[in-house]
């Protein structure tokens, strides 16, 4: 009993340690932060959007004319067709002759999966900065303004943004809410360290010339998802962390369409996690077996709370002092993106997280998963 009692103790310390950490990176990276909103429109002559899809119709329909009240005039906008079996295609080529968007094409993948149709992308287009993002996203009117800013920098060769769902109701959107702010935390974190060691690739602009430079997705093309993961690994291994930036000020905000079933989440984090064999570096499948055991040891204090009264106490105190916590450090982050949620979803989120990471487990270890109808 009391070495289980020492585990927990310890596991505690280092968790709140941790939180505590970040927390302190964050209020010093936002401390840093410059005026919020930028008028420097100096690079979006010389970057074009790409925006792959597959079987996207629905999407398409609700994101043409978001683009097109949102995106600056003079933005190149490439869409890049990766075979898809609906109208998708049809649908952006109506939408590009009905609204004479001179500066907006349709084009085909020469390839098969995402990284061959933004590979097809990033062949057709002759701009200098190649900014990527999905077919389900919403933007503000600044995002590219803020997201290419950093380019003026000539050793800056890859800028992401964080990504954050639309809110909606119900805790398990605002559960995702939370989930997405931690991992803003996370990836903010790391590359304040220059340890960068993920990024969203609905929130990403590189340069072309650092692309080809690194051979782009030659590699791991093989692999279905990881297009922005392995190229910012590959561009921060070649030119070193200084050259990756990563902002986090509201109008880099890219927001998605929250998952709306705890099984779409298992398939999108089993696919995200089926990458983790792929990498070379050992702190990649380090970071997953300490993920599974925090969640195992999280899921596992329940039970505890019977052995005696002792642990129902020690129990109790670990519980409110993690709610609290994680309440006022994730929070922040939320905050800063004007995101509220009310103290039940942060209660449930709590326990949502680990059960349903660890119902991931066994499918991100034999990455067996099926996107946009092809299978791994």
């Amino acid at each position: 009993m009391l070495v289980l009692a020492m585990l927990y103790f310890l596991f505690a310390v280092a968790y709140f340690w941790g939180l505590r950490y970040l927390i302190r990176v964050w209020d010093d990276q936002t401390r840093k932060l410059g005026p919020l909103e930028t008028d420097d429109q100096s690079f979006l002559n010389q970057c074009t959007l790409l925006v792959p899809f597959r079987n996207e119709e629905n999407n398409l329909s609700v994101l043409l004319p978001h683009f097109a009240d949102t995106l600056p005039p003079l933005v190149n906008v490439t869409f890049i067709d990766d075979h898809s079996e609906d109208n998708g295609a049809e649908m952006v080529n109506r939408f590009i002759e009905k609204h004479n968007l001179i500066n907006w094409q349709l084009i085909k993948s020469k390839g098969v999966g995402k990284k061959a149709a933004l590979s097809s992308g990033i062949q057709a287009s002759k701009s200098e900065i190649i900014v990527s993002t999905d077919v389900d996203v919403r933007v503000n009117k600044a995002w590219l303004s803020h997201l290419t800013a950093p380019f003026q920098d000539p050793n800056i060769q890859l800028v992401t943004g964080p990504v954050m769902t639309i809110s909606s109701k119900g805790v398990f959107s605002d559960f995702q809410q939370i989930e997405w702010a931690s991992l803003i935390l996370m990836t903010q974190a790391s590359f304040a360290k220059g340890e960068p060691f993920m990024c969203s690739g609905a929130n990403l602009a590189f340069r072309k010339q650092a692309f080809n430079a690194v051979a782009g997705y030659e590699g791991n093309a093989h692999i279905l998802s990881g297009d922005d993961e392995f190229l910012l690994k590959k561009l921060s291994y070649t030119f070193g962390p200084s050259a990756l930036d990563y902002l986090i000020t509201p109008f880099s905000l890219v927001k998605t369409h929250a998952l709306k079933t705890p099984k779409d989440w298992i398939r999108q984090r089993s696919r995200w996690a089926s990458k983790w064999n792929a990498h070379k570096e050992q702190k990649h499948w380090l970071s997953a077996v300490m993920l599974a055991a925090f969640c195992f040891l999280l899921l596992t204090s329940i039970p505890l709370v019977f052995i005696s009264w002792k642990f129902t106490l020690g129990m109790l105190v670990f519980w409110v002092l993690r709610f609290k916590i994680e309440k006022e450090v994730l929070g922040k982050v939320l905050d800063h993106y004007r995101v509220k949620s009310s103290n039940l979803s942060w209660f449930l989120a709590g326990w949502i997280y680990p059960l349903l990471v660890l119902c991931t487990l066994p499918f991100a270890i034999f990455g067996n998963y099926t996107w946009k109808g092809r299978k791994s």
